[in-house]
C-alpha cells in the first residue's frame, strides 16, 4: 500500500464543524426539545459537562481522519466528491448500524430520523471540507 497524504489542518476543520452542527442540531432551537422527549430525557438531567465535549471532540475527530483517510487512498480531490464518500460512509455503516436501534431496541422512528439526520449532515460537510 502507498502512503497517502493526510491533511490535517482539514481534519481539525472538520471535527470542529462536526460539534458545531450537533450543537446546532440538538438546541432548544432546532430539535433539542423534541429530541429531549422521544429520548426520555428530562431538562434538568441534561448537564453538559467539560467531559462530554472532549468525548465528542474525540468522536468527532475519529469520523474526520478516517473520511479522510477513505478519500485520501480513493484520491477524492472535489468537494462534491468528498460529500458523497462522506454519503457512502453515512448510508453504509451510520444508518446499517442505528436502524438496529429502531428494529430491536423500539427506538421511535422519528428519534432515529434526528439522529442520523444530524450525522448526513456532519459527514456531508466534514466530506466536503476534506475533500475540497
Amino acid at each position: 500500500m502507498e502512503e497517502i497524504q493526510i491533511d490535517w489542518l482539514a481534519i481539525f476543520i472538520a471535527t470542529v464543524l462536526y460539534m458545531v452542527i450537533g450543537m446546532i442540531w440538538y438546541s432548544k432551537h432546532v430539535f433539542g426539545p423534541l429530541w429531549m422527549k422521544l429520548s426520555g430525557i428530562k431538562d434538568s438531567n441534561r448537564k453538559e459537562s467539560k467531559m462530554h465535549i472532549v468525548w465528542s471532540g474525540l468522536v468527532a475527530l475519529v469520523i474526520a481522519y478516517f473520511l479522510a483517510f477513505f478519500q485520501a487512498y480513493l484520491g477524492v480531490t472535489t468537494v462534491s466528491d468528498g460529500m458523497f464518500v462522506g454519503f457512502c460512509v453515512w448510508l453504509g455503516f451510520v444508518v446499517t448500524t442505528q436502524i438496529s436501534s429502531v428494529i430491536w431496541g423500539k427506538m421511535p422512528f422519528q428519534l432515529f430520523l434526528i439522529n442520523t439526520g444530524a450525522k448526513l449532515l456532519s459527514f456531508l460537510v466534514m466530506g466536503g471540507i476534506i475533500g475540497a
